[in-house]
């Protein structure tokens, strides 16, 4: 497998980090081991003053006592600095390598120039001195193997051949030991050194891991901006500071326009390019002191510190600072040659608030980049206040939501469709709130509520758990086909085709009667995904129609890898057939193209004789519409089956 450029990277920082790390220990253990040097040494000349020449005694002990120093030195400078290049490492390294061969070197010709022939038990003093040194070098040296094998062979190889050169039965016995003892000491080292390279590889790796993932959890990982979670908390450190100083910040909330279609016609491979090219360009832009992040899809925040003493020069400056924004979109993008042009709606609010918390300052900022976009995108306006309604309309939608799923104040109403005859071939379940105030609500007042909160998950379930108990329980004389809309969000959960499957078992509905209706744009995100899931449900007996056909962005290359039934033409082209020739050569395109692929049509929205004549005379097979009936509640429904004369 070849590894990117940041993996390699990664391997090149571990394996500097772990060098690094062995030659912090070598230097760490280094003033016990010289110590032990100085003390040896001393005691080992001063038993052998008696039988060894004193010159050659002092001349070795100051020589001892000299590369002991300058060993020391080399730990002083050590500690003065913090070596963090890979030559620097290399650098410091190669002089504890260089210490250790040098009083190797002197502790190997201690067996050549101190070794008393006449004196074995001085020998045997020799021999101890020059074991435990070799044993205490195992431990000081290994982190660094090549320090504690050169040390180990200067000292050791020298008292071997001296044993070997005493020509007799027990010096041949002390040379195959000495032998050994060189071999075993030497294989303990590289084990020890092993693991040592072990460990550490195990800790920098572990500690690797918990770096990445305590970044993932506050870094966006393809932007590499901070995350919500970190925005958040420099947001709240911030309010802190501002409230404590008296100044003013601000929140820029910006969602770039018309980004969803430059994904969907180029792929999101692009769209994931041009994020990353859009935070760099916002990157670039801000200051030092300031944040950054995004927070999903194509939204980012910006949090600017201490722009102003009052709200006058506050807002004037950040008023500036989107200007300038904004400004960084007239350059267009290239993107795998491919030159895009985007701009952006920013939001703007300003902090300290009495009593906002973070959250509310973003949905501040969110609102008013709402209001930019309504009012035209490629803008930015100030939360005023008065937005703020808005803002309580949404919270009292969702907490009324939740209360309804809970109080039972969801409804369905059933609207039949009928075939060019009359005669009922199925009905769409329509979902309504029959709110205690309000009355009945439709759902475009919240499903986009529901959506963002997250209780379209229960509110859909619900929906086809309603209508399919409510179709098993009529039991009429001849099966209808069930239409029920699913919302994008909720055809995308991970768990949805088995929540199918268990809603119609526990109703006992047969699914062969059962039709989802999805939007176009169900289909463009993630289209394998979408016919995998698609095929699944199929296979349980469930068919498909795309609603609202020809207001989305689906081509024909899609449509026909679909397992779709049929398309419902959109009410907007059949309210005005009649009167406008553009909405007639639309739907007429529209049927000519189904009847060639097969698919079956049904029109939405068929509300005069005239519209259903003219979709007739073209050859729509399928209505539905206020011409045929409304939509009504279960217990009106039974009335509506018989066929219907239009």
């Amino acid at each position: 497998m070849i590894q990117n450029t940041g993996e390699l990277a990664k391997d090149a920082s571990a394996e500097q980090n772990i060098k690094a790390e062995q030659t912090r220990l070598i230097y760490r253990s280094m003033p016990f081991s010289l110590l032990a040097i100085l003390i040896n040494s001393s005691i080992l000349s001063l038993v052998l003053w008696q039988v060894i020449d004193h010159s050659t005694i002092i001349g070795w002990l100051v020589a001892v006592y000299l590369t002991t120093l300058y060993r020391f030195l080399t730990y002083r400078n050590f500690l003065s600095i913090t070596p963090t290049q890979d030559n620097e490492i290399d650098h410091w390294s190669k002089l504890a390598i260089l210490g250790a061969t040098l009083s190797g070197a002197l502790w190997g010709t201690a067996s050549l120039l101190l070794f008393p022939l006449e004196h074995v038990a001085y020998q045997a003093l020799l021999v101890f001195v020059i074991a435990g040194m070799s044993a205490g070098a195992v431990t000081s040296l290994s982190s660094i193997f090549a320090a504690s094998a050169t040390f180990l062979l200067l000292t050791l190889l020298p008292l071997i051949w001296r044993f070997l050169s005493l020509e007799s039965d027990v010096g041949y016995a002390m040379t195959i030991m000495g032998i050994l003892f060189t071999v075993m000491v030497i294989a303990s080292s590289r084990r020890i050194s092993q693991s040592i390279q072990e460990s550490l590889k195990v800790r920098y790796e572990r500690q690797r891991a918990e770096e990445t993932i305590i970044y993932q959890a506050h870094y966006d990982e393809l932007t590499q901006l901070p995350n919500r979670r970190l925005f958040i908390d420099r947001l709240n450190q911030e309010i802190t500071r501002a409230q404590r100083h008296q100044h003013f910040g601000a929140i820029l909330f910006l969602d770039l326009d018309h980004f969803k279609n430059i994904n969907d016609s180029l792929g999101h491979r692009v769209g994931d390019i041009l994020l990353q090219e859009v935070a760099q360009r916002l990157r670039q832009r801000i200051r030092n002191e300031d944040t950054v992040a995004r927070l999903g899809g194509d939204e980012f925040v910006i949090l600017l510190t201490e722009i102003g003493d009052s709200r006058e020069i506050a807002s004037s400056w950040v008023q500036n600072f989107a200007a300038q924004i904004q400004l960084l979109f007239t350059e267009p993008f290239m993107v795998q040659e491919h030159e895009l042009h985007l701009s952006a709606s920013v939001g703007v609010t300003l902090f300290p608030i009495n009593g906002a918390v973070p959250e509310d300052l973003l949905q501040q900022a969110d609102v008013a980049m709402y209001r930019a976009k309504a009012e035209g995108r490629d803008q930015s306006r100030f939360f005023l206040p008065s937005m703020q309604e808005a803002v309580h309309q949404r919270l009292e939608i969702e907490k009324g939501l939740r209360r309804a799923l809970v109080a039972g104040e969801l409804e369905l109403y059933y609207q039949l469709q009928v075939d060019i005859t009359g005669t009922c071939i199925g009905a769409e379940a329509l979902l309504r709130w029959n709110h205690p105030e309000r009355g009945l609500i439709a759902p475009n007042e919240f499903i986009s509520v529901a959506e963002e909160t997250g209780l379209i998950y229960k509110i859909g379930d619900w929906v086809l758990a309603t209508a399919c108990r409510d179709m098993a329980q009529i039991g009429f004389h001849r099966p209808i086909t069930l239409s029920v809309n699913v919302s994008p969000k909720q055809f995308r959960e991970a768990n949805f085709v088995e929540r199918v499957q268990n809603i119609i078992n526990g109703c006992l509905f047969n699914p062969l009667q059962l039709r989802f209706e999805i939007t176009e744009n169900v289909l463009i995100e993630n289209f394998e995904q979408t016919v995998e899931r698609m095929q699944q449900l199929k296979k349980c007996g469930i068919s498909f129609s795309i609603d609202d056909f020809g207001t989305g962005h689906s081509s024909l290359a899609y449509l026909k890898q679909l397992p779709v039934e049929m398309l419902k033409i959109d009410r907007s082209f059949v309210r005005d057939i009649s009167t406008d020739p553009n909405d007639a050569i639309i739907v007429e395109t529209i049927l000519d193209m189904a009847r060639h692929m097969g698919l079956k049509v049904v029109a939405e929205g068929v509300e005069t004789p005239e519209a259903f004549a003219f979709l007739k005379e073209k050859g729509c097979e399928y209505f539905q519409g206020y011409l045929f009936s409304r939509p009504v509640p279960l217990h009106n429904l039974l009335s509506k089956i018989e066929p219907t004369a239009a």
